[in-house]
């Protein structure tokens, strides 16, 4: 048996032996032609290493044809995957393709012959929403509140890792994801908001950033006037954003360093191939797809996968992609390390300034989180240490803050916590944020 490196094949080659996974998976037969596609198909499925066995090798009766696995990543592509993509080019020709889809077509159509519904229709659910405050918070009440965060990430890993693997999935496991959270949502948002400051590590962010993202799409929408069904199908369509990354390859979507000029062809497929998943194994509304597919525009037509501009993107993109961008910058990459949330916010006001988000969704958010986002860390004036746990709307510098570190540098205990609203303490002013990590303390503490 000879291992090989997948760069090694040559389009157009006959295959001169069974071609063979490090799992015991046989991908190509002997006497095979290699085709482009068919070597793209296999890295989009993370596979690098090849096993040959040869006619010589498989006759030979000393020789078992048992075939020893070895420990494979958890992201690895399922086999299906090449099969249901198998017919889409690497490279630009690939991009053209993709952007020819039938799917991607329909929804351009459907923009430029009928704009679709993406105005705020119905009762607001802004209107049933109400503020918990610390007092009403048990013990007991944010633990339920952190396990459905938990179960609710394990189903979007498994939704992903289905769709991936170009299985059909239910619409109601999808639509549950985001429902689970509805009444939390209606009733305690910023204990929602904070959560979604858990972090994953640098290697496997991309199921907490779907989920993240969602949540917080469901604040800036609700903000905003939407109804409830539209602020879950702008929920819905934020989670599943980024599930094509699921077969752009490993190694552009973990590089470390700046992605070359064929690398970023590939990444910008990653929109296209989300709108077949979604088309293709979930019965969805083309609501949902649009934000998938128009997630990395831009108002001044400086996104990708075709340069919208702010008239040609669906409102529900341009809220999801002010979410995208705060919790791709405030959580840690591969080849960077987090920005504090009130960087990531600095960010959105300087890119809203620069034409690249939409300045009433930005607004929303920090009307709904302030610019301290809910969770942060801050230190005041007189040197106490608070965490920021509510907004107040007219004044995005003035937040709701719970002190958890007094005048002398002692932290408190959990019953000696207390409250302060900045608007009513015009004295006393935020002096600088601190990493949400400085103190030893559980991400909900204060709330």
């Amino acid at each position: 048996m000879n291992v090989i490196n997948i760069d090694t094949l040559v389009p157009g080659q006959i295959t001169e032996g069974d071609y063979y996974s490090v799992q015991g998976e046989l991908l190509i037969s002997r006497g095979i032609r290699l085709s482009l596609q068919l070597i793209t198909a296999l890295k989009r499925r993370n596979i690098y290493e090849l096993q040959i066995i040869n006619s010589y090798i498989e006759s030979s009766p000393a020789r078992s044809k048992t075939i020893h696995s070895k420990k494979r990543i958890s992201e690895e592509l399922p086999p299906r995957a090449t099969t249901f993509f198998s017919d889409i080019n690497g490279g630009e020709s690939g991009l053209e393709q993709l952007l020819h889809l039938h799917s991607v077509v329909k929804l351009d159509k459907s923009f430029r012959f009928g704009r679709p519904n993406d105005k705020p229709i119905g009762a607001a659910l802004k209107l049933r929403m109400k503020q918990m405050y610390l007092s009403n918070r048990s013990d007991m009440y944010k633990n339920e509140v952190e396990t459905v965060y938990s179960n609710a990430l394990n189903e979007v890993k498994s939704i992903f890792n289905g769709l991936a693997d170009a299985k059909r999935i239910d619409t109601v496991k999808v639509r549950h994801v985001i429902e689970q959270f509805m009444d939390t949502f209606i009733n305690d948002k910023n204990v929602l908001l904070a959560i979604s400051n858990v972090k994953p590590v640098r290697e496997n962010h991309l199921y907490h950033h779907a989920l993240n993202v969602s949540l917080l799409s469901l604040a800036i929408a609700a903000n905003c006037g939407f109804s409830e069904e539209q602020v879950i199908h702008i929920g819905i369509g934020s989670l599943l954003h980024d599930v094509g990354m699921l077969l752009i390859p490993r190694e552009i979507r973990q590089k470390q360093g700046r992605l070359n000029e064929q690398e970023w062809v590939e990444v910008q497929k990653h929109p296209l191939l989300g709108v077949r998943i979604i088309d293709k194994l979930l019965n969805l509304p083309d609501t949902v797809k649009f934000v998938a597919y128009q997630m990395h525009e831009r108002i001044n037509g400086k996104g990708y996968p075709r340069q919208q501009t702010a008239a040609t993107i669906h409102n529900y993109a341009k809220i999801a992609q002010v979410a995208d961008v705060f919790d791709a910058v405030s959580s840690p990459r591969v080849y960077r390390d987090a920005y504090e949330p009130y960087k990531g916010m600095e960010m959105l006001v300087k890119m809203t300034y620069s034409g690249l988000l939409n300045e009433e969704y930005v607004r929303s958010f920090l009307s709904a989180t302030s610019l301290f986002p809910i969770g942060s860390l801050v230190e005041l004036s007189d040197s106490r240490i608070a965490k920021v746990i509510a907004a107040n709307p007219l004044r995005y510098d003035k937040p709701i803050l719970s002190v958890l570190v007094n005048t002398e540098g002692k932290m408190l205990n959990a019953q000696l916590i207390y409250q302060v609203d900045l608007l009513k303490e015009p004295l006393v002013k935020i002096v600088r944020t601190l990493p949400i990590n400085s103190l030893a303390c559980d991400i909900l503490t204060g709330f």
